[in-house]
């Protein structure tokens, strides 16, 4: 008798095992979906060489910026500016993404975008242990073309032959 409970207890806990195991079992489907795409040269808002204002880039390296010991530098030519080839207005955003060497020969380093009517953007770092690297809104107008300066001051005690560098980024809405 004892065995025969024994029997059907292991049998009715087996059974139960396998009923939960199969009411936990799931259920699932596999949809897809696809993203088409197009190659573009460059996106509506981008650099522009300044001499002829039609050369596009996506990056662009500024070399050559010779800073001084406790001066404050300015280039308000830089190669390339910023142009808007489009017929509608674009949303876009700056920030530093980084720094290399600038902390200890550097007090501030701003960038502003302007040209004769407007001055859409200008943002000032003063921060270079850690850089902030938010972004920074700017709309720029319909076929319009902006140039970039660049302020530097420089700290009394800047070590000459050090190189600072400095990385932007320029992100486009709906490019």
């Amino acid at each position: 008798m004892i065995k025969r409970v024994k029997k059907s207890l292991i049998l009715a806990i087996i059974a139960s095992v396998l009923l939960v195991s199969t009411v936990v079992a799931v259920a699932y489907v596999v949809m897809t979906w696809e993203v088409d795409t197009t190659v573009g040269a460059n996106p509506y808002v981008c650099f522009v060489l300044q001499s002829d204002g039609v050369t596009k880039a996506n990056t662009f390296t500024y070399t050559g910026l010779h800073i001084f010991p406790a001066i404050t530098t300015i280039d308000e030519n830089a190669t390339y500016g910023v142009k808007n080839f489009n017929d509608t207005s674009r949303a876009c955003h700056m920030r530093l993404a980084s720094t290399t060497g600038v902390d200890e020969d550097l007090t501030s380093f701003n960038v502003t975008l302007y040209n004769s009517t407007a001055t859409i953007f200008t943002h000032s770092w003063t921060a270079f242990t850690t850089p902030d690297t938010d972004w920074y809104d700017f709309t720029a107008a319909a076929s319009t073309i902006y140039a970039i300066e660049i302020k530097i001051v420089c700290k009394s005690g800047a070590t000459p032959g050090h190189t600072p560098t400095f990385t932007l980024e320029m992100k486009v809405e709906n490019p």
